[in-house]
């Protein structure tokens, strides 16, 4: 379920705008229009925090989703009642749920167009449409996009425009039941002629490098090559917020450790994890795996009889993030599930999938789990 709210927040806040609960009466024929705001505009940069918490059945679910831009080359031009979009741009979602922290990596949206309608009515704007475009795991939303409103002001003599707001919402499902309140704070800013950061070309060779590895998080040339590619941009543009030094800080030392006999990995969310220091034993018949990440902060354990194979023969599964154990969740619905493809001859092989939860009620949502280790 948090998982969900995530991912309706993050959706809602690409947007920068209020999503009213029922349709607004637009007519881009009688609204007005504001001409300080007529020509093209480039995006500087957006950040939107969001705070969610929700009541299911007794039980407090909270959340704090964060969506920050990295990398932007992307425009926005109003005519005095449309608007079209053009470009590309980069964002990172850090989500802290229940107290756990979940980093987001970058990711890339390029070639990105739309267009739409609007009217102005004091600093307040209704748009038929959208500004931004998001992905998010191959889902697409563009069913989605509506009519929408936005506060904006425009300042320094006409050459910066920025879309702000700051609301809380509760709403409660009549289906599940779930009562949910979510504070939304966000911005985006948006100057006048040229872009007002200097051109970084290094920029796109680390978005090429970033797609590289995140399509294939295993793989240490891609990793030292990421790595690379933020250093040269860190030489050439610089990092004035550390963000881009803190991607090469989580990257580590892109090695797959001394302990590696094999793939030992899952995905959190949307974080990707390698358990690079691995430990296969075989005691009385049983298999033992043991894996550490980089770092330490996250650890898996499980156990498999020699000779079992086919669905659900893991025994005693816990995963350990940041000092919080989760155990297999049997509650009907995305069930923990694994698939063992083999198991002797000193190789085990096997996927899972699905939720587990902690001692506290806190669930995650395990995917492309893989142990392909030798023992």
């Amino acid at each position: 379920m948090k998982k969900l709210l995530s991912l309706l927040c993050l959706f809602t806040l690409f947007f920068a705008f209020t999503c009213e609960n029922e349709p607004l009466d637009f007519d881009a024929e009688t609204g007005g229009t504001d001409a300080d705001l007529l020509g093209e505009w480039n995006l500087v940069e957006f950040d939107v925090e969001v705070s969610t918490s929700a009541n299911f059945q007794g039980q407090e679910i909270s959340s704090d989703v964060e969506v920050y831009s990295t990398t932007v080359d992307y425009t926005l031009n109003f005519t005095e009642s449309n608007f079209t979009t053009n470009g590309s741009y980069s964002y990172v979602a850090d989500i802290v749920a229940n107290g756990m922290n979940i980093e987001g990596e970058p990711y890339t949206l390029e070639n990105v167009s739309g267009s739409g309608s609007y009217s102005v009515n004091g600093n307040e704007m209704t748009v038929d449409g959208s500004f931004f475009e998001f992905s998010f795991e191959g889902m697409d939303f563009a069913e989605l996009n509506g009519e929408q409103t936005a506060t904006f002001e425009i300042s320094d003599n006409g050459q910066t425009l920025i879309f702000s707001q700051n609301e809380t919402t509760t709403e409660t499902d009549v289906a599940t039941g779930v009562t949910s309140t979510s504070t939304q704070v966000s911005s985006s800013v948006w100057t006048r002629g040229a872009n007002s950061s200097p051109d970084c070309t290094a920029e796109e060779a680390t978005n090429e490098a970033a797609a590289a590895y995140n399509n294939d998080n295993t793989n240490e040339d891609l990793c030292i090559a990421y790595k690379e590619a933020l250093e040269n941009q860190i030489a050439e543009c610089g990092d004035p917020d550390g963000s881009l030094q803190d991607i090469i800080d989580d990257l580590g030392e892109c090695s797959s450790g001394s302990d590696s006999s094999g793939i030992l990995k899952v995905t959190t969310g949307t974080l990707p994890i390698d358990f690079t220091q691995q430990t296969v034993s075989i005691n009385q018949g049983i298999i033992t795996v043991e894996g550490v990440s980089e770092g330490g902060s996250y650890q898996i354990y499980f156990q498999v009889a020699e000779g079992d194979t086919g669905a659900d023969v893991f025994q005693n599964f816990v995963l350990t993030i940041n000092g919080t154990e989760y155990f297999p969740s049997t509650q009907g619905f995305d069930d923990f599930t694994s698939n063992t493809s083999a198991s002797s001859d000193n190789i085990l092989q096997a996927t899972f999938y699905g939720i587990v939860e902690s001692a506290a009620g806190a669930d995650l949502s395990l995917t492309q789990g893989q142990a392909d280790v030798m023992y």
